[in-house]
């Protein structure tokens, strides 16, 4: 298996997802998000769709680390 750069993967290797933030749900206790790749999977380019995931595990990508 290979990331988007032709780059093989391994178990326990970490990446970066990026995506764009389709849609907003938050709570008293919490704030989760809807997004959508960038990039398209192979080999169809369908964007693929994540739901519920709690934005503090998210890094807005404008002020991620270089």
């Amino acid at each position: 298996m290979h990331d988007r750069n032709g780059t093989e993967l391994k178990q326990g290797d970490l990446v970066i997802l990026e995506a764009e933030v389709t849609a907003l749900n938050s709570g008293e206790d919490f704030c989760n998000v809807t997004v959508k790749s960038v990039d398209g999977r192979r080999p169809d380019g369908l964007k693929e769709t994540i739901s519920a995931i709690n934005t503090g595990v998210l890094t807005l990508l404008k002020r991620a680390a270089s």
